[in-house]
């Protein structure tokens, strides 16, 4: 078998590596079903799962918002980056409003007000990655707070898978 060819039974998560698809997607218990219906995340490490190393200074994932929708205002006091992989969105970062599309990376310093609006017609795909400052650790221990009420969403909004 070629190198590059890798069949299904070869797709088993390891302490070492994971591969997306073999992830379910998920969403913080915490929110109202609102937000919970038009963005997903799969942990990819980090947090309290059992897939590739379980960590306690790291998490690093993927984030999906659907077409047309909002992440509102939120904060947590881990610091954060995105890459955004696809999609275009209008962010926020305390007081700084900018757009973002592919290619584009995002910080955001501890307990920063940040929002996301999916402004394109696609799902705007994210690598997320937080961390403990410092070996900080209890700062991945605090979920994130919203900030404001989650607006009413498109009805057409959602996943096609």
């Amino acid at each position: 078998m070629s190198r590059h060819l890798i069949d299904k039974q070869s797709r088993i998560t390891t302490p070492t590596h994971i591969n997306l698809r073999d992830v379910e997607w998920t969403s913080s218990e915490q929110y109202p079903d609102e937000l919970r219906k038009v963005y997903r995340y799969k942990a990819l490490i980090g947090g309290n799962w059992s897939g590739v190393m379980p960590h306690d200074e790291v998490f690093m994932g993927i984030l999906e918002l659907a077409p047309k929708t909002t992440y509102p205002a939120h904060q947590h006091p881990a610091p954060e980056i995105y890459y955004v992989i696809s999609g275009i969105a209008e962010w926020s970062v305390d007081d700084e409003t900018f757009v973002v599309e592919s290619g584009t990376a995002i910080h955001h310093h501890p307990n920063a007000l940040h929002r996301m609006v999916n402004i394109g017609d696609d799902v705007l795909r994210l690598v997320y990655f937080w961390w403990s400052p410092n070996g900080n650790q209890q700062v991945l221990k605090v979920a994130s707070k919203l900030l404001e009420p989650v607006p009413k969403q498109p009805v057409q909004a959602t996943f096609l898978d």
